[in-house]
C-alpha cells in the first residue's frame, strides 16, 4: 500500500496533477499521474532524492514521459535517470540542438560541474537531450490524458516551449514566467518574449505553473504581472540610458522597488544590464 500522508515535497493542484516547488526561486516541476505511468515536467538531478521522495508517496510506478520545457540545466539534467527505466524524453528540437553546446561550452561546463560539486556526486556526468523532438507543437494522449507542447521560438531560450493540459485547463509555462522570482535573461530575446507572454494571455488556464517561484493563485494574474515585470524593465533602463551610455553603467541605476522581496534578486543587475543592451542595439538600428 502506498502512504496516504500528504506528499512532503508536491503540492497537487488538480486531480493526480502535481507540482514540485523548489522553493527560493529554485526550479519547479510537475509530475502528472495517468492510467499508464506517470508525467514528468523537467528535472534536475540536485534535487532528485527529493522530488523522487514526493513522487513515491503518490505512485510507485516509475516514469513513462518526460517533456522538457526548454534546455537549461536545471530543466532536464535528471533525463538520463528517467531514461534508464524506461522513460521517453520529449522536448523541441531547440531544445535538443542547445543541450550540447551549454555543457561544451568551457565556462558553462565548468560552472555546471564544479560550481554545483557534480562531479563529486556524476563523475561521468554526461547530456541525455530529448528523445523525440518537434518543431512546432506535438500532441499527446497517455494515459487517459491529453498532453499539447508548444514550441513558442526564443524567448528565456531558443527552446521554449509550454506544455498545456487543456481538459484540466493546467499549462506549465517553464521559464517563460517567473512568480515573484527576478527571471534570467542571458539567452533571452526581449521582443519575442514580450510577444509569448501576450500569447499566454489567450490560454484559458485555471493554473499557470511557473518554472520559478512558489505556486501563484489562480487565474492569469502570473502574466500580467510578468508583463509589467518587463514593462518596467524596459522604461527604467531606457531612462537610465539617457544618463549613462555604458550599458554596464546605466544597470547600476536601475531600481525595482516593487520587487524587493522577491528571490534571485542576483538577476537584477544582469537583467537590467541585457535590457540596456537590447535598447542600445535598437537604437542603433
Amino acid at each position: 500500500m502506498l502512504k496516504t500522508s500528504k506528499p512532503t515535497t508536491l503540492r497537487e493542484i488538480a486531480k493526480g496533477v502535481y507540482v514540485y516547488i523548489g522553493g527560493g526561486g529554485l526550479t519547479n516541476f510537475g509530475l502528472v499521474l495517468t492510467k499508464d505511468k506517470p508525467v514528468v515536467i523537467d528535472s534536475d538531478m540536485r534535487v532528485r532524492n527529493r522530488f523522487i521522495k514526493g513522487m513515491r508517496q503518490v505512485t510507485r510506478k516509475n516514469t513513462g514521459i518526460v517533456f522538457n520545457t526548454h534546455h537549461n540545466f536545471d530543466h532536464t539534467s535528471d533525463n538520463r535517470y528517467h531514461a534508464l527505466r524506461g522513460a521517453v524524453t520529449i522536448g523541441s528540437e531547440f531544445t535538443r540542438r542547445e543541450m550540447g553546446p551549454e555543457m561544451e561550452t568551457k565556462g558553462v561546463a565548468h560552472h555546471l560541474r564544479n560550481g554545483f560539486n557534480l562531479e563529486r556526486r556524476a563523475p561521468n556526468l554526461g547530456i541525455d537531450p530529448p528523445m523525440v523532438t518537434f518543431r512546432d507543437r506535438l500532441e499527446i494522449r497517455y494515459g487517459g490524458r491529453l498532453f499539447r507542447i508548444i514550441h513558442f521560438g526564443h524567448c528565456h531560450t531558443k527552446g521554449d516551449s509550454v506544455i498545456w493540459m487543456p481538459e484540466e485547463k493546467i499549462l506549465f509555462a517553464g521559464d517563460l514566467i517567473a512568480y515573484r522570482s527576478h527571471t534570467a535573461s542571458s539567452q533571452g530575446n526581449f521582443d519575442n518574449w514580450r510577444q509569448a507572454l501576450n500569447r499566454l494571455k489567450k490560454f484559458p488556464a485555471r493554473r499557470f505553473v511557473p518554472g520559478h517561484g512558489e505556486l501563484p493563485p489562480r487565474g492569469g494574474g502570473i502574466v500580467e504581472e510578468n508583463i509589467a515585470y518587463f514593462k518596467n524593465l524596459r522604461r527604467r533602463a531606457a531612462a537610465a540610458l539617457k544618463k549613462e551610455s555604458s550599458p554596464a553603467k546605466a544597470a547600476a541605476l536601475v531600481r525595482m522597488p516593487e520587487c524587493a522581496r522577491w528571490t534571485r534578486p542576483h538577476n537584477l543587475a544582469t537583467n537590467a544590464r541585457n535590457m540596456a543592451r537590447h535598447l542600445k542595439r535598437k537604437n542603433k538600428g
